[in-house]
């Protein structure tokens, strides 16, 4: 048959491959999550037998089992710190060891009194992470209260005991947790940011892929001077801005009807638009650059970034941490939304506010320097 002597045609199935193997790319990600290394600051405020019995249970906890790395890797940390540490994003949970915890798990069967040891989640920072926090140190404390009720059982033996007295031989510590920074209702679980973001980029891609074709239709009509090109370009950044505003209000107006909880209409609007408008130059420059291609290559980095959006980097493979997370600008808009939406940020959102702003510089000084090509391929013309 002469279809199969076509060249053409056998490159269908390669491209078919490829393109899943793209998309399956983030079953390596999503596929078998292991955790490791889940940041938990260690926070000791009192002191006794008790309180370096925990102490050990944490140190036999960070070696993980059978040589492989822990769950949680516990750093000590001070409690008049752990608020501030929690809003930079440094940890996703605090194991606390309240003052007059020795002393009311010394008299606990005395005074009828459970321990408590305290459990903070920062549920703001990344939802999963937390909660695979929050189920280790739960787990944690059912462990230790579990070796501390035998111990109590044993030393009573067959002395009579009240209700109260049963209830603490049960559960001599009890955990307490509290929450910082709250997921607020109405968010998707704390997927709201992601979604958000997720337009902003689409926007761009789209609406800096179309303005590259119409402009290319320019250039093959007319020859143009530097100077012309610089015009030209300038119209582009000047679309760029009403795109980018579409792109915001239109990710706003559709929360807002969809239910979704937002701190402030506008602020999460302008954000957006702000994102998209510098993802939109990052577009604009690599597409004047190398043309149609650069929209596989963006398309490329959207499908490997879906991945690594909402999951932890500690539950990650070390590929996707070092070599793919880095790179998808995604994240970083979705990462400033969550410091509105979880985090009381205003507009401002300190370093993932700078490293948009640094994207969008960067696209448009690329983008600027392409009058260069431009040239070029009108002297060769000439």
């Amino acid at each position: 048959m002469r279809l199969f002597k076509e060249k053409l045609a056998w490159a269908a199935p390669i491209a078919v491959i490829l393109i899943i193997a793209l998309f399956s790319v983030n079953l390596f990600a999503q596929g078998n999550p292991q955790v490791k290394n889940l940041p938990v600051a260690l926070i000791v405020n009192d002191e006794g037998q008790h309180v370096d019995t925990v102490r050990k249970a944490v140190e036999q906890m960070s070696k993980g089992i059978d040589g492989a790395e822990p769950v949680i890797a516990f750093t000590n940390e001070n409690e008049e710190n752990i608020k501030a540490l929690f809003a930079d994003k440094k940890y996703y949970a605090a194991l606390v060891i309240p003052e007059g915890y020795n002393d009311t798990l010394q008299n606990a069967l005395t005074n009828n009194e459970a321990a408590k040891l305290q459990i903070y989640i920062n549920q703001g920072f990344n939802m999963t992470g937390a909660n695979f926090a929050k189920t280790a140190l739960n787990g944690f404390v059912t462990e230790v209260n579990s070796q501390y009720s035998a111990n109590f059982l044993a030393q009573l033996g067959t002395e009579k005991i009240d209700a109260a007295q049963a209830s603490v031989l049960v559960n001599p510590i009890v955990p307490e947790e509290k929450i910082y920074n709250p997921i607020t209702a109405s968010t998707a679980n704390g997927s709201a940011p992601t979604l958000l973001a997720v337009p902003a980029w689409v926007g761009a891609l789209i609406g800096g892929f179309i303005v590259f074709l119409a402009t290319s239709g320019i250039f093959k009509k007319e020859l143009l001077t530097r100077k012309q090109t610089l015009g030209l370009i300038g119209g582009q950044v000047l679309f760029g801005i009403i795109i980018a505003l579409f792109s915001g209000f239109t990710v706003a107006t559709l929360a807002q009807i969809a239910g979704i909880n937002m701190p402030s209409y506008f602020l999460v609007a302008f954000f957006v638009s702000f994102a998209a408008f510098c993802f939109y130059l990052l577009v604009s420059a690599i597409t004047a650059w190398i043309g149609k291609p650069a929209i596989t290559l963006f398309m490329v980095v959207m499908l490997l970034g879906m991945g690594v959006l909402m999951t932890p980097q500690e539950m990650l493979p070390s590929f996707f941490v070092n070599f793919i997370r880095p790179w998808v600008p995604i994240r970083f808009a979705s990462e400033g939304l969550r410091e509105i939406f979880y985090f009381g940020s205003g507009f401002y959102t300190g370093a993932s506010f700078n490293t948009i702003l640094g994207i969008g510089i960067a696209g448009l000084v690329i983008f600027l320097l392409s009058i260069f090509k431009s040239v070029k391929v009108k002297e060769q013309q000439n």
